[in-house]
């Protein structure tokens, strides 16, 4: 009963955001109009973009699940991805599609550790080269300039500054803990200081077997490059994604250069701020102040976000079919011992 009051708090909070957002704008019923016109051949290739990137995802953390000795259909792999997706665009943060697809894989091979471990890797590499275009793109622009030739603003290039210094940081943070979850004298070290800690006792049986499951990836040199390119393409077609529904409003509002540099930006202000189901309001909130950034206009991005948000619920909703179905809950096959036992 809590629980189920929490969540529609959570989507009050999220409405409430997109109501305050939308009664900031100086003409609603204009934009409101400009939605309603917009290019449907762009919107629907848009969606085939979403979609394309949802697939892709599935893909890149199979490999990482072969590299750990565990075989999935390719059948179960989409099924596995779409609910995750349907979680990530319905509960608070994406975190709620990576327990799910961590949930289902482990429950149907008993190799638990191994499935976070490949959940929390594909989510690091993920996370570092989505972070990694926010820093080139905005670096790129204060070297050779924006897009359009028109200059930047003082104030327009100093937020691209912290974007690419932000941006930057992140990355090399992501990337250090990325090398950490693969050394084996920190997770030794951690186990120690968990072993240590009265409270956190009872984590260390746990922590060693994630460890060692992290162990599998220290030289699996091909998984890790393969999904670091299907980051890469993930992040082309999302930003690609957007910039299709911003020509389909407004053509010529925003370049795609531009838009690789704040996608990442709006991944990860959801990601770190989950207050509704979906980043419901915050992603609008993110989008409007991107854009304003850029120069297109902060009632464009508003449109923009809540028009890729739509796409983002209509492409998800096969996984909550599936879900309900019980359709990603087929046993998968495990191609080796699991490695957290050994």
């Amino acid at each position: 009963m809590k629980r189920s009051l929490w969540n529609l708090v959570k989507l009050a909070i999220g409405v409430g955001l997109l109501v305050f957002l939308y009664s900031r704008l100086e003409d609603p019923a204009a934009l409101w109009q400009q939605m309603l016109q917009a290019d449907k051949r762009l919107l629907f290739l848009g969606a085939l973009c979403y979609a394309s990137a949802v697939a892709l995802s599935g893909f890149k953390w199979g490999v990482l699940l072969r590299a750990a000795g565990i075989q999935v259909t390719l059948r179960r792999l989409l099924a596995y991805q779409w609910v995750a997706e349907f979680f990530n665009n319905f509960l608070p943060a994406q975190v709620g599609g990576d327990v799910m697809r961590g949930y289902a894989v482990a429950t149907d091979t008993r190799r638990t550790a191994d499935a976070a471990a490949s959940v929390l890797i594909d989510r690091f590499i993920g996370l570092a080269v989505f972070m990694l275009a926010a820093a080139l793109g905005s670096a790129g622009m204060l070297v050779w300039g924006r897009p359009d030739g028109m200059p930047f603003s003082p104030e327009q290039r100093v937020t691209v500054q912290l974007v690419a210094l932000g941006s930057g940081g992140i990355t090399l943070a992501l990337a250090a803990m990325l090398v950490a979850l693969l050394s084996r004298r920190l997770k030794s070290l951690v186990e120690r200081i968990l072993l240590r800690l009265p409270v956190l006792r009872a984590a260390a049986p746990f922590w060693h077997k994630v460890a060692a499951a992290f162990n599998v990836y220290r030289h699996a040199y091909d998984a890790l490059l393969w999904a670091a390119l299907g980051s890469i393409l993930i992040v082309l077609l999302t930003s690609v994604n957007i910039w299709l529904i911003a020509r389909a409003i407004q053509p010529g509002s925003i370049s795609l250069l531009e838009v690789l540099t704040i996608n990442p930006i709006i991944v990860f202000v959801a990601l770190i701020i989950p207050l509704s189901p979906g980043g419901l309001g915050v992603r609008q909130g993110a989008f409007a102040a991107t854009f304003l950034l850029m120069g297109a206009g902060s009632e464009l991005g508003f449109a923009v976000g809540l028009l890729q948000q739509f796409i983002a619920y209509l492409v998800s909703l096969p996984g909550g079919y599936l879900w309900v179905r019980g359709g990603s809950k087929q046993p998968v096959a495990s191609a080796q011992p699991a490695v957290s036992d050994s």
